[in-house]
């Protein structure tokens, strides 16, 4: 398709779990390709952001990175990913034994996501210690400031009797440990659950 007269390869898809586009372009029309995109979201408020404000909206709306979340260490049901995987489909294709295997096994570890009592002192990144009644139990896998929950929110992997709704547990930040709580996952619905959410109610109260 043509965008601002440069051919591009749009995808209605999103890491944040917003409204959003991936654009594909000739990598010589990046430059002027940005500045007609500015140009025409000016009178909208359009501006840049990063990797930190990515990261904080992708982990509200529980959104798996791979190397972090889902690595070559754990398997998908591990990581709350068992509803995506259909171990028996006709067609065949590589690791379905494997898969098969997995889900029918009691799992070892459940992916969660928590928020983390720092009092905005520090976020975790990731890696760190999970701690429960002096024990080691997990890892933290990525963290972030959640400026919608205004608290330090992470995904972590915890032993399965410890991943209950309310289950309290302690991340090691720099040497201290700060209280954490399993919360839903995810935290926030993406755009398009909401959008869909709505227009239901609209329908249902129209009649």
């Amino acid at each position: 398709m043509k965008l601002a007269g440069f051919d591009v390869q749009a995808t209605r898809i999103s890491y944040t779990g917003e409204l959003g586009w991936e654009i594909h372009h000739d990598r010589k029309d990046t430059g002027a390709l940005y500045q007609k995109i500015l140009e025409a979201g000016a009178e909208f408020g359009i501006g840049d952001y990063g990797a930190f404000a990515t990261n904080s909206l992708r982990l509200e709306k529980g959104f798996r990175g791979w190397g972090s979340e889902m690595n070559l260490d754990k398997n998908p049901y591990e990581a709350g990913l068992g509803p995506f995987v259909k171990p028996n489909k006709k067609t065949k294709f590589v690791g379905q034994e494997a898969c098969k295997e997995m889900s029918s096994n009691e799992q070892k570890c459940k992916l969660v996501t928590l928020t983390v009592d720092t009092h905005g002192f520090i976020d975790p990144e990731g890696n760190e210690t999970v701690w429960f009644d002096n024990q080691i139990v997990g890892n933290t896998t990525s963290g972030a400031w959640s400026y919608n929950a205004k608290t330090s929110i992470c995904m972590a992997f915890l032993p399965p009797h410890l991943t209950e709704l309310g289950s309290s547990v302690y991340v090691e930040l720099l040497g201290m440990r700060y209280k954490a709580t399993v919360v839903n996952d995810p935290m926030y619905e993406t755009e398009a659950v909401r959008t869909r959410n709505s227009l239901k109610a609209a329908l249902e109260a129209s009649g």
